[in-house]
């Protein structure tokens, strides 16, 4: 997600750094796919810039804004990733504290491509909302300002996450009882019914589930002290949690 953003905002004219230090071949891949900058330390990646974006798994939420308030940086952080109150306002306590002026951020929908649907929620000072929502003008992100309000941006972000995300790990776990049972053939012959498509694919689900679940397992953490905060019960949630770190772990 975070390379393909960052290609789009290459793509309308912008210079866009990503600090390569310690990633991956797949990673460094996919940056120099999209056109990015590489730089090898925190430093060189604020530097002179005005905007910093934060799209990441977000068990690394908070180490990464601590990376870029250690720099100095006083221009516009943004944060969009899935994280629940408590992590945002670390976040953002983090980053104001060096100076920086804070947005609260959230991504639905799939890596930005022609044609497709990807919406970038933000909430924070208008002036602030409306310089990023210039930087996506005329990508295949659509920017939505949702107010001034700190977090509703986020909140959009996990309620979409807990219902589309939630909804493949429910099959998952669907599909281990009827496994069991000898029924599998059962369940997926009912994928024509409204609503009930993910049953036609259990497999690949499975698969692909197993292949996130080091991310999702985490956003589905941050979603459980969302519903915490809000007051309700965040037990069915950290099950949710428990069944992706079980899938990525092959058991």
């Amino acid at each position: 997600m975070g390379s393909r953003i960052g290609g789009e905002l290459v793509a309308a004219g912008h210079e866009v750094r990503w600090l390569a230090a310690g990633r991956s071949a797949a990673s460094r891949q996919r940056a120099e796919v999209e056109g990015l900058v590489a730089v090898d330390d925190a430093r060189q990646l604020a530097d002179g810039a005005d905007v910093v974006l934060s799209v990441l798994p977000p068990q690394g939420a908070v180490d990464v804004a601590r990376l870029v308030a250690a720099t100095g940086f006083t221009g516009t952080y943004v944060d969009a990733n899935p994280v629940a109150p408590g992590t945002l306002a670390t976040v953002r306590e983090t980053v104001e504290a060096a100076g920086a002026t804070f947005v609260d951020a959230g991504v639905v929908g799939p890596p930005p491509r022609d044609g497709g649907r990807t919406h970038l929620y933000l909430a924070g000072p208008a002036d602030s909302t409306a310089r990023v929502a210039e930087l996506v003008a005329g990508t295949a992100v659509s920017a939505v300002v949702l107010g001034t309000e700190v977090g509703s941006a986020s909140a959009a972000k996990q309620a979409y996450a807990l219902f589309n995300k939630g909804r493949m790990v429910l099959a998952s776990l669907a599909a281990e009882i009827a496994d069991a049972h000898g029924v599998t053939g059962v369940l997926a012959a009912e994928a024509d019914r409204p609503g009930a498509e993910l049953l036609g694919e259990l497999a690949d689900l499975r698969a692909g589930l197993a292949d996130v679940g080091w991310r999702w397992g985490p956003e589905m953490d941050e979603v459980a002290r969302t519903l915490a905060a809000a007051g309700s019960d965040p037990s069915a949630v950290e099950g949710l949690a428990a069944q992706l770190r079980r899938l990525a772990a092959g058991t």
